[in-house]
């Protein structure tokens, strides 16, 4: 009966993971540039050529487990983010810029840079302008970019160039990766370098889109049936322990009577 609530308890704690990401991802379904998650397991094998001696294992062609086959441990390995491309939504605000393909806009971070699809900007009243999280956005030679206040129109065109009036200022830093899944997720729609080699290469021809934001690439209505699935999954192997548990007390119950 233990290795029948061993298994149970494996499968709720995969669930309870798997539940927790399905409810950001739901949490963050009208959160601008947010990339979804998914959760990614795999099984932990007891192998006696990974203990003390290497020569302990000479010879030995299948690993030894120290668990029967019914309770090897499934564990969350980690969390991967899907990079695909959110719908684009018209706003119509001066400072509200999406990217079309691939790319990130870059921001000044207290530790390095800082990586978004987020193009939900602010001028500030020094004329810095700022992503949501008040983190100055970066140029092309990464320096923040200050708009004049003089300036009375402000456009950005499609390759990232910020022009007041008939004058350009700047072009905006539009950087890309080679494998973006490498990034660490530092805020609901920001990343940052998760190892010095993964080094960002400036994107030469960027598409970008003024007066738009990116949506999150979360479908409300899937994510929704998801929660729905792992809640029930959940609910069914926390019902099983429980079952378990019973036939536990029964049997101990009817030993204690023939003794």
């Amino acid at each position: 009966m233990s290795s029948g609530i061993y298994t149970a308890m494996m499968g709720a704690r995969a669930q309870e993971h798997a539940l927790e990401t399905v409810n950001n991802n739901l949490a963050n379904v009208n959160t601008p540039g947010f990339k979804r998650q998914d959760t990614m397991y795999r099984e932990i094998h007891n192998d006696i050529r990974t203990l003390g001696d290497p020569l302990q294992g000479e010879d030995i062609r299948s690993p030894v487990r120290f668990l029967p086959d019914d309770r090897i441990a499934g564990v969350m390995e980690e969390r991967f983010t899907h990079f695909d491309q959110g719908p684009l939504k018209q706003t119509g605000n001066t400072f509200d810029l999406a990217i079309e393909g691939e790319g990130f806009f870059v921001l000044q971070g207290e530790n390095g840079p800082i990586y978004t699809r987020n193009g939900s900007f602010t001028l500030q009243p020094d004329g810095t302008l700022t992503a949501t999280s008040g983190a100055p956005v970066l140029d092309e030679k990464d320096q923040p970019i200050r708009i004049p206040d003089t300036a009375s129109q402000v456009s950005i065109t499609a390759e990232g160039q910020v022009q007041v009036g008939a004058g350009t200022i700047g072009r905006l830093g539009i950087v890309r990766f080679d494998d973006p899944r490498l990034l660490q997720r530092a805020g609901d729609s920001e990343w940052t370098l998760m190892s010095p080699q993964l080094q960002p290469q400036m994107v030469d021809s960027p598409n970008l889109h003024q007066g738009w934001l990116e949506s999150s690439n979360v479908n409300p209505v899937t994510t929704m049936t998801a929660m729905v699935k792992v809640s029930r999954i959940f609910e069914l192997n926390s019902k099983v322990i429980q079952a378990y548990k019973q036939m536990d007390q029964e049997a101990a119950q009817e030993v204690g009577r023939t003794v």
